[in-house]
């Protein structure tokens, strides 16, 4: 009987931790939601999740505002990047728009606009309804691509500059970077015949200076042009930018031809600025001359389509420094054939220049440097 006592001990025994064994193995892990004790009144829980599926449904549909663009807008962006040049097709397409510009948004009313001056095509009513729908409602992002639309037609964009000056007036701080350095860039290319209120240039060169921390370096190299369009010695900004233009150069970053070349026309645009400073103008008048280096060996390896392409360029950022353009048309006429002279080769560069470019002219400091190929030697 004891043996009998004494088996049934160590039975139990196992079996316990056996027990123990099979719950170790399986732990599972309790949901909060279903411990009584926790959970709030159905009341209360049917009206959080009434509020979070009013909610969701909300976010849907801003989402659905956000991503869906109208189909003439598309519409009008394809043919645009097609590069169509039929009147009839486009007289068609922006007719529409016009039609439903109660319904678009201002992005949408500024890319019709981008698209028609991509496409050099001009639509009288659909400028005045825009510009004046952009004038009274609108955005900073979209009023600037609008800007750029209208200047790259060749109108002037008295209409759109006010009410973008009141809008960006104390938003600097709310927008990126990137959004900045284009805010910039279109205050350059449409303000130079007219001055820029100087608080609100000293706001957005100091929010651009205070966002560019710890930036790539190539995000500013095109910074000292824009300064030196607007004439506007920002001590800070112009720092900022020269430092990132001098590690350009010295480091080994990839950068494009044309951006060494614009570097150089800007700092060759502000160093008149710094009469007061000598030291700071001979600094930035021998950055410009490295960027001129910099930018003759990028363009030796070049192809010429590359090469013409990065002069196009130039012309369409309407680059007029001749040192500028010296250093393209060296390299240029560095290429011509060994049996044609200096002269000639000048004067068929000039007219292909005005030939594939589309001018009637070419560009001012173009037209010196060439001249320099043209007098006899």
């Amino acid at each position: 009987r004891s043996k009998a006592q004494g088996r049934g001990v160590a039975l139990a025994e196992v079996a316990f931790s056996v027990g123990v064994m099979r719950r170790s193995m399986v732990r599972c892990k309790v949901d909060p939601a279903m411990i009584v004790q926790k959970r709030l009144p159905w009341q209360v829980r049917k009206h959080q999740l009434r509020q979070q599926l009013w909610k969701e449904e909300d976010e849907d549909l801003q989402g659905d505002e956000q991503t869906k663009t109208p189909g003439i807008v598309v519409e009008i962006a394809q043919a645009a990047r097609k590069r169509k040049r039929d009147p009839h097709l486009w007289t068609n397409l922006l007719d529409q728009a016009l039609s439903s510009h109660a319904e678009l948004t201002p992005q949408d009313m500024a890319s019709v606009l981008s698209s028609m001056a991509q496409a050099r095509f001009q639509h009288n009513a659909l400028l005045d309804e825009f510009v004046r729908s952009l004038s009274y409602r609108s955005n900073v992002k979209a009023m600037v691509t609008a800007m750029l639309a209208v200047d790259k037609l060749g109108l002037p964009t008295d209409a759109l500059r006010a009410p973008f000056l009141q809008q960006l007036s104390g938003q600097c701080d709310e927008l990126s970077f990137g959004d900045l350095r284009r805010i910039l860039m279109a205050l350059a290319r449409c303000w130079q015949a007219a001055s820029v209120d100087a608080e609100v240039m000293d706001e957005l060169c100091n929010a651009i200076v205070d966002k560019s921390r710890d930036c790539d370096p190539r995000d500013l190299v095109t910074v000292p042009q824009h300064l030196g369009r607007l004439r506007h010695l920002h001590v800070p900004l112009l720092s900022a930018s020269a430092n990132a233009v001098a590690t350009l150069v010295a480091s080994r970053l990839t950068v494009l031809p044309l951006d060494a070349l614009r570097a150089m026309d800007g700092l060759l645009l502000l160093t008149p600025l710094l009469a007061a400073a000598p030291e700071a103008q001979v600094k930035l008048g021998e950055l410009a001359r490295k960027c001129g280096l910099l930018a003759a060996a990028l363009l030796r390896h070049c192809s010429p389509e590359e090469l013409w392409r990065a002069g196009a360029q130039l012309a369409g950022a309407e680059v007029a420094e001749r040192q500028v353009w010296e250093v393209w048309a060296h390299e240029v006429l560095g290429r011509r054939d060994s049996e044609s002279g200096r002269t000639h080769s000048a004067v068929s560069i000039r007219k292909r220049i005005l030939r594939q470019w589309g001018l009637l002219e070419p560009p001012t400091g173009l037209d010196f440097a060439l001249r320099v190929y043209l007098r006899p030697a």
